[in-house]
Parts: structure tokens; sequence; C-alpha cells
């Protein structure tokens, strides 16, 4: 998807996304737990569907229902008999969080497991693990986009370098409690991102398993054995990491008020509102970023439109996110017009009025640069287009939505694309129509008439339906048939896709498609459809096609003919 963002100030009251974080955490603890518990005010971004679908292959279960999810755990245990399985194939998509976490839980539980990823996941580092596995004697390879790990955990002495990622603590936090006795948890350097761990323990401790910790620096973790487990209820607080980028936009003049945020929170990029205080006073700052990496892009995007200097320092990790985040930052930034110097762990940004804009930007893939990229624009002077911006779907899937809700400007571009209904595919257009999040907001009483239509046309020529895709997601699907009652003129007989509400513009950019493909079928005549005339943004974008009312109504829909193109 392309963006391009008509500079404007947003105003209004936003509640940030669910955390991510602790999302992860909250499903992995009820996974491993023996029965139910319910997770609420989950959001099913790309990454905590990855971590959920690799739980699911490791042994627990999942149901949902709005944003609240049952998980029935696994029982994992230090005798759990899941261990003589066969070794579970965990796809962990882009999530850092989901492929790091899962490594000792895979070993725990399941005796080993085969990762695989996508993106820039399988390049990032695990030498911290396989520091561990040398010496542990535990089995793995790495080669061609997989890694393969074999062995039992142990209880005894692990040791870690702090300055690499919290998420190996994490890990490891919670696998060992399941062995069979104590072990601990030393690590080598000072510890960075010291707040995820305390979400970890803090997880940990909602679900009943204690864990011993020495008040010395750093900090050594003492996990007992033989512990399971406990399920329990939990809620999952809004993010913190994402309402970095709604500061920022306060930061560069929006009128943005954030609301439902826990400031006692234990997420560690709570520590943005300071930061916010800090960069609204003229001057030169420099930020410590080692404890709270996600914060760069939004502290960065402070930086390029305020009076002073702005330093970013310990941000060397950061090289290894979703793309080469210091370098990301840097290159979308730039072009929009801001001065940032970029160097081996640290970013300078020499602050200024505003930006010029006027520009097309690359997302880099990264849902964070995306959302920065859309803040950033707000003080621009002139348009921004942002590709790949599908990108924030990552972490926060309705971010476009949310920023077009405060009034952003913005128009959506997509690649669309059409394809036959096949036993293949046919699933995935006839569950648009029981999307629960409303995200595709198809009539759901079609559901069983629209399933045999779809068989139907599988099998039976006569019957025209395509699937629509826009960037490769299905998000609804077409029928058409000739129509008997107008002498065997082309009928466009449901046309299920998001021409009702939440703004996407999916609609209007697959309709030319579609009448591209009704052409080819049944060569270039005219066209009628018919539609509820209530259903005005429909009619509207109709309309906008060049269709006409014609007067007469089928039931009670209006019947709307597009003519015949003149070449």
């Amino acid at each position: 998807m392309t963006v391009t963002i008509t500079p404007t100030k947003l105003k209004g009251t936003i509640i940030p996304p669910p955390s991510k974080s602790q999302a992860h955490r909250l499903l992995i603890a009820a996974a491993l737990a023996q029965g139910e518990s319910v997770i609420h005010n989950v959001a099913l971004s790309k990454d905590i569907v990855a971590t959920m679908n690799c739980l699911e292959e490791l042994g627990a279960s999942f149901s949902r229902k709005g944003s609240t999810v049952t998980v029935t755990g696994m029982g994992a245990n230090a005798m759990s008999p899941m261990r003589r399985m066969a070794y579970p194939h965990l796809d962990c998509g882009e999530s850092g969080s989901t492929l790091r976490f899962l490594i000792p839980i895979a070993l725990a539980v399941r005796g080993g497991g085969i990762f695989t990823g996508a993106g820039r996941l399988m390049e990032r580092p695990l030498e911290p693990y396989f520091e561990i596995f040398r010496e542990k004697g535990i089995f793995y390879e790495q080669k061609d986009g997989t890694l393969t790990v074999q062995g039992m955990l142990e209880p005894g002495v692990y040791q870690l370098p702090g300055n690499v990622s919290s998420q190996f603590f994490t890990g490891l936090l919670f696998a060992l409690p399941l062995l069979s006795g104590p072990s601990a948890i030393i690590p080598t350097t000072e510890l960075e991102s010291e707040g995820y761990i305390r979400m970890t323990l803090q997880a940990m401790a909602q679900f009943g398993v204690e864990m011993a910790a020495t008040m010395s620096l750093p900090p050594q973790y003492h996990p007992f054995g033989n512990q399971t487990y406990t399920p329990t209820e939990a809620t999952v607080e809004a993010d913190w990491s994402q309402a970095g980028f709604w500061y920022a936009a306060q930061n560069l003049g929006n009128q943005v008020d954030i609301i439902n945020m826990n400031p006692d929170s234990s997420q560690g990029d709570r520590v943005i509102v300071e930061h916010y205080v800090n960069l609204i006073k003229p001057g030169e700052v420099t930020i410590d970023v080692s404890g709270c990496p996600d914060l760069v892009p939004p502290l960065a995007a402070m930086g390029a439109v305020r009076q002073g200097r702005t330093r970013l320092c310990n941000a060397a990790r950061l090289r290894m996110k979703e793309s080469d985040r210091l370098s990301a930052v840097t290159d979308v930034l730039c072009k929009l017009g801001a001065q940032v110097t970029e160097g081996p762990d640290f970013l300078q940004i020499e602050g200024q009025n505003s930006l010029p804009g006027g520009v097309t930007v690359d997302a880099h893939n990264d849902h964070r640069i995306a959302m920065m990229a859309a803040i950033a624009a707000t003080a621009c002077e002139k348009p921004v287009t942002i590709t790949g911006a599908q990108c924030v779907s990552k972490s926060y899937p309705n971010f476009w939505e949310d920023y077009v809700n405060l009034g952003g400007v913005m128009e959506r571009t997509y690649a669309m694309t059409l394809e036959p209904i096949t036993l293949d595919n046919w699933r995935q257009a006839v569950f648009l129509t029981t999307d629960p999040k409303r995200e595709n907001p198809l009539d759901q009483e079609w559901l069983c008439s629209n399933a045999f239509s779809m068989l139907q046309a599988i099998y039976e020529p006569d019957c025209q339906c395509r699937l629509i895709r826009a960037d490769g997601k299905a998000v609804g699907f077409v029928m058409f048939e000739a129509w008997e009652e107008k002498g065997g003129e082309p009928l466009l007989c449901r046309y299920m896709i998001d021409v009702d509400c939440q703004g996407r513009g999916y609609g209007a950019q697959a309709l030319p498609l579609v009448l591209e493909e009704m052409y080819r079928v049944y060569g270039r005549r005219a066209i009628y459809l018919t539609v509820e005339q209530a259903n005005e943004k429909a009619v509207r974008m109709y309309e906008k096609f060049g269709f006409r009312f014609t007067g007469e109504m089928d039931c009670d829909e209006a019947v709307y003919l597009l003519p015949a193109p003149e070449n």
C-alpha cells in the first residue's frame, strides 16, 4: 500500500493499541499453564498472530471473541509427555520476540523445534543462545533461513550478555522454571532494556511462577524448578511504545490527547513522557536509548522539528531490527528535509521549524519507520508519499484508521488483484463475511448462500466469481452473471467489499479491475447492478464510475446501468 499525506494538523483523542510486548508474555504464560486462561484487550497484529500460531504448534489452543482470547494451556511441566512428540515447525513471521522467546520454551517443552521466519528475522543475532547451546551440548543448525534446535535444557547456570537483547533473558525466564531443579541466569554485562525483563517477571507472577532476583548490579535471576503456570484472567495494557508516536505528534504541534495509559506500567517505554518533556524545551538534549530502542523513530521525529540539537546514543542494536533502523530513520527524515547525522551507534539531529516534504519515502518494510514518516508529515510544507505503508500491520494494524480519525488527510493506493475462486481459496472469500472485527463489513447473513455460490462457481463455468486481494490480502469477492431478465446482459450481482464503512478505499480501487474482467468474459457490453439506495457510500462510488439509476427496482433494490464503452 502507498499512502499520500496532505500535511494538516491532527486533533482529537487517541487510545493507543494494546501492548504487543505485554500480549506476547501473557499469551505465552497462559499457553504454558494447565487449564483455561482469559486474556482481554489483545490486538491481533502480525507479531501476535505469529506467537499464537507457534504456541498452537507447541500444544496450546486459542479461541477469540472480539479482543478477548481464551487460551487452553498445554500444561507444561518437568515431566511433560510432549517431549516425546515430533519436533514442532514454528514459523515466527517477522517477529524477533516470537523467535527468541520460544527457542528455550521449545527445548523445555518439546526437546527442540524447527524455526523459520520472514524478512530479516533469521538474520537477527542469536549468538547468545548459540554460546549456551555449545556449552550445554544442545544441537543447533542454522542454514537456508531455518534454525533447528534439539536437546534438553537442564537446570544450571546460564550466562548471557546484557547488552544484546532482553529477549534472550525472557525466553530463559519462561522456560527454566519448568525444569526439574533450580537455575540461575547471570548477566555478564550491564543490562539494557531491563524494563522488558520486569514486564516478563510481572507476567510470570500473574500466572503463579516465582522468581528470586538479587539486588546486585546487574541483577541475577534464580528461577526455582518444578514450577507450573496457573491459569488466570488478565488484561493487556495500552502500548507505551506506540503511544510514543502520538507524543511525537503532540511535540510537532498536533492537538492529540492520549488517554487510557497506565503511568505505573512495567513497560519501560513509559519513559517517553520524560523525553517528551525534555524535547519540548529548546537547547541541546542527549538521550541514552539503550533501554528504549523502540522509541528512537518517534524521538527522532521530535528532534527534527524543535529548537536545538538532539542526540540519540547507544543505539547500535537498531541496525538489526526489521530494517537497519538507524539508517532508515536517517534516510526518511533527510528526504523530508531534516538535518540528521548518522553514526555507528547514534543519531544527531539539528532541529528546525518545519520540513519541506514534497517527496516519496520508503517505509523500509519497518512498521515504526512508516509511522514516524506519517507523524513527521504533519510538520511538512508539501505532501508526503509513503510506499510500503501496509507494514504497520506488524504492530499497529489500525494506525492509518486512527490517523484519519484524528483528521489526517491521506489517500491510499493498493496493489489490487483478482483471482478465480478455486478449492484452494474459496474459504478465504466466504469467511470474509464472518470477520468479527468487521474489517471487511460484509453481510454476514449471506454466509451460507455465498459459500454455495462460490462452490457452484468452481464447477459451473457460467457462474463467475473472483477473489479480490489488496497487497496480497483477501479483502472481498465479486460474483457476476448473465441477467436473464435483461436478455442476458451482464449483471454485477454481488460485490462484497468495503464500500460501506472503514474508509480503506478497497472498493473504488478494485472496481475498474472488476469491470475489465466482466468485459473480458462478456465483451464490452452494458453492465447492470442492483443496490440499496440507502447505502449512500456504495451509490456514490458506482455513480462515480458512470452507473446511472434506470428508474427500475428489483425487489427493494434500485437497478443501475453502466452503458457499453464507446471503444
